[in-house]
């Protein structure tokens, strides 16, 4: 899992040094982001189910092996396209180790260290997070862009030995339906959907393949909407969301993590191209965010246990307002402080929304459906990103793109700037619906009873 959280975050710092080798645009090169997270957000909730049914060794080990060789096959790629291909392979990987970790913990380890061990594996991840800029960073300056890929190689051919040790084997017995098409219908949904947000300003919204991948998006979401409402066994019970006080903090929470990743996604780009930092040094300043977060994290969701959500909520979208209205001003010549006061605000705004209000998505899910609330709100993490990475790209490429779209080496500071404060327009507007979201439901009883007896004892 510290694998995993690195991941998410030390390829953001490289993206301009991709950009460069390959001689390709900003919104070309965010699919390298967009592939990996696509695939954990469309396979996470399968991997899971899969493994619910006695396959959690199995998928665990046949994660490990998959994304350490599409790690090497990454850092070996001679071409963009092939990179591509790979990150997909990886991101595959990574869905089948982070739908298995806490399953295993739960399943195998005692109930009275569980607590200790899930906490283990969040703070592993915090910590992959934490460290990714820094030594994405230093290894783009001083080594090569693929080698943030090759290493974790060596990490993966340590833990594989070791998992298939100390793992117990399956339990063939566990058998049951498996809800395949609505699986495949939400993974086209949001592959089709996705690349029709980033392709659009490269193709033009009349172009025959837009409108043919919008077609087969449209055509996946009503089959996938039908097959939950008849199956048996579905993948996602999607009648929560008749519920409209779980649909606004679900969507709130959706928005909140989008446009977080949209601002990540952008953010090395101003800090090279703006601030004329190199990758040491913009990964040293992209190491606030997450060091915030480790730190205030636990305490803000303990807090929230004995408070309630609501007020945490409201306070992380204000903060994302400020953030976006910060990056929305901002330009090269106006020192570092207003850098640093944003990036501060960042490492606030996850310890305020990381814990409290994914935590109220689970707490406003219907009696006997906190399972449901808890896949839906992992899943908008990881599709928040994968929207927020396609929108700011495809808002960026359409601002920058009057002469024709050019690659990020070839565009001057003005043009830059322009796309870059555009982009965060667009995140003043939905942190102000994610606000509005959340201030329209008020604390649920569930919640309010938990956190009276959590002050009682």
């Amino acid at each position: 899992m510290f694998l995993d959280g690195l991941d998410g975050s030390i390829v953001n710092i490289i993206l301009p040094q991709i950009s460069e080798s390959y001689i390709i645009d900003t919104g070309t090169v965010s699919w390298v982001i967009i592939t990996y997270l696509l695939m954990m957000a469309g396979l996470i909730l399968i991997f899971g189910k899969s493994a619910e049914r006695g396959n959690i060794r199995r998928i665990f080990l046949c994660g490990i092996l998959v994304f350490t060789v599409g790690s090497a096959a990454c850092g070996l790629s001679p071409d963009f396209r092939l990179l591509l291909g790979f990150r997909i392979l990886q991101g595959i990987g990574a869905a089948m180790i982070a739908s298995t970790a806490s399953l295993l913990c739960v399943t195998y380890l005692p109930r009275n260290i569980l607590g200790m061990s899930l906490g283990a594996i969040s703070m592993a991840v915090s910590l992959g997070v934490a460290a990714g800029p820094a030594i994405g960073g230093f290894i783009a300056q001083y080594l090569s862009w693929h080698f943030v890929f090759l290493i974790n190689i060596p990490v993966g051919l340590v833990i594989l030995p070791i998992a298939m040790y100390v793992i117990p084997g399956d339990n063939p017995g566990k058998v049951g339906k498996f809800d395949l098409f609505g699986a495949v219908m939400l993974f086209g949904m949001m592959a089709f959907g996705v690349y029709v947000l980033e392709r659009i300003p490269h193709l033009g919204v009349g172009n025959p393949e837009i409108i043919f991948c919008t077609g087969i998006c449209i055509i996946c979401s009503a089959a996938f909407i039908i097959r939950e409402l008849t199956a048996r066994v579905p993948l996602i019970n999607i009648g929560v969301f008749t519920i409209w006080r779980f649909s606004a903090v679900f969507l709130a929470f959706l928005i909140m993590s989008s446009v977080f990743m949209g601002i990540m996604y952008l953010l090395p780009f101003f800090l090279q191209a703006g601030m004329h930092f190199d990758s040491v040094m913009s990964g040293l300043y992209l190491l606030i965010p997450p060091v915030i977060t480790v730190i205030i994290g636990i305490p803000i969701g303990r807090w929230s246990d004995r408070t309630g959500r609501r007020p945490f909520a409201l306070t992380a979208s204000l903060i994302l307002v400020a953030i976006s209205c910060i990056y929305l001003i901002i330009l090269s010549d106006m020192g570092y402080i207003l850098l640093v006061t944003s990036l501060i605000l960042m490492g606030l705004f996850w310890g305020f929304a990381g814990g409290p209000v994914a935590s109220r998505v689970v707490d406003l899910s219907p009696d006997g459906e906190e399972g449901t609330g808890s896949s839906l709100m992992v899943t908008a993490v990881y599709l928040g990103s994968v929207i927020g990475t396609a929108v700011y790209a495809m808002i960026f490429t359409l601002t920058t793109a009057d002469g024709g779209i050019v690659a990020f080496s070839d565009l001057d500071l003005g043009t830059f700037m322009n796309g870059f404060h555009n982009s965060m327009m667009a995140g003043v507007v939905l942190s102000v619906i994610a606000f509005v979201l959340s201030a329209v439901v008020r604390e649920n009883k569930k919640s309010l009873k938990v956190a009276v007896r959590s002050s009682d004892e």
